[in-house]
């Protein structure tokens, strides 16, 4: 890159990490907490085009047909709106630039889903956290301190949390949202396989939204996410969102799985099988420490030895995991995706392999 040309970009722009994904081609692929089973509902080409998909025309700006369905399917009141975007990633980066005026502050606690720093710091935002307790509870206390200390505009709250796998007290985050002025957005990624959501308490609160995804349940490859809040927040945000964001395709697609949505839950009950299954095992092994779990997901320490070294040990078997060694308060911890029957039995063996 010519010198003058550099001159031009961000002077912080050096120090930004980029995000890694690892080249899983002939790997067992458990490390982005995505559903292992191929989707075998009417969605190939043939199936959209009986659906009136014209490709040659700009989507659905306002994903009218999508948002219909899903505030059926929420039974959503009238005085909530739903905001689509392409992936909860997209909808984390609009909530941070409406909120990028001089001085604001997101909070969160930590370890949690490392984009809301992430975006926070590109869009200029402060960025705060709390320290989750040592068995990842939410350190309630210092949450409500900080949130007197900096008047926060925003709080991000996983729910179940990424990436230590727990639900926090419900209590604990109402008195979070009592006691904020800003924005507390839960992020219910991981719903489908908690049983517990906050959708049934956004009428309560005029500064709470839930987001949720399509990715965990089945369709990560249509990067869609969407927002609920109140109609008057959903305005504003929507003047930030860029025109056509969710295409046509990803559009139909969710509309057709919501239309098949009991296909999609049963996977979903499957998965949380697979996962007391895989908990059980991981349990047994003396080795590790075992975190439960109420995602699709399992954190797991190595007691002795190194996350690394068991790591590249589980690469050469051609297994994927996640290396969360390098986060903050999770040092010598992996984290793995629940996947399929086979595939959490060829985890188990490998990983056994691995400590020997």
């Amino acid at each position: 890159m010519k010198n003058k040309l550099k001159d031009f970009l961000r002077e912080d722009i050096s120090d930004i990490k980029e995000y890694e994904i690892l080249d899983a081609e002939g790997m067992i692929k458990l490390d982005a907490m995505e559903n292992p089973f191929d989707i075998d509902l009417k969605f190939e080409i043939e199936s959209i085009s009986k659906n009136k998909v014209n490709i040659n025309r700009y989507p659905d700006g306002a994903c009218k047909n999508l948002t219909k369905k899903l505030r059926k399917d929420h039974n959503l009141k009238d005085n909530f709106n739903i905001l689509v975007g392409n992936g909860s990633d997209e909808l984390i980066q609009i909530l941070c630039m409406a909120f990028s005026k001089k001085g604001n502050t997101v909070l969160c606690p930590q370890p949690t889903f490392s984009m809301y720093k992430s975006i926070s710091n590109l869009v200029g935002l402060k960025f705060k956290t709390v320290p989750l307790e040592n068995d990842f509870s939410l350190n309630i206390n210092e949450m409500l301190n900080n949130i007197k200390q900096t008047n926060p505009a925003l709080i991000f709250l996983a729910y179940p949390n990424n990436p230590t796998a727990n639900l926090w007290d419900r209590n604990n985050i109402k008195k979070i949202i009592e006691n904020t002025n800003g924005l507390v957005v839960i992020d219910e990624a991981y719903s489908a396989f908690s049983g517990d959501s906050f959708l049934n308490d956004i009428d309560k609160y005029e500064n709470l939204a839930v987001m949720k995804t399509f990715s965990k349940v089945g369709l990560a490859g249509l990067r869609l996410g969407y927002l609920i809040a109140e109609n008057s927040l959903i305005k504003e945000f929507n003047k930030i969102r860029l025109p056509f964001n969710v295409n046509t395709i990803s559009q139909k697609i969710a509309e057709l799985a919501l239309d098949n949505k009991d296909y999609l839950d049963e996977q979903s009950l499957e998965i949380i099988s697979f996962r007391e299954s895989l908990l059980d095992q991981m349990m047994r092994i003396e080795e590790i420490e075992v975190y439960n779990s109420s995602t699709n997901f399992i954190l797991f320490k190595i007691k002795k030895g190194s996350a690394d070294d068991i790591f590249n040990k589980l690469l050469k078997d051609k297994i994927l995991i996640k290396n969360m060694s390098n986060t903050e308060s999770l040092e010598d911890c992996l984290r793995v995706t629940v996947g399929t029957e086979k595939e959490n039995n060829l985890f188990i063996q490998s990983l056994k392999n691995a400590l020997n």
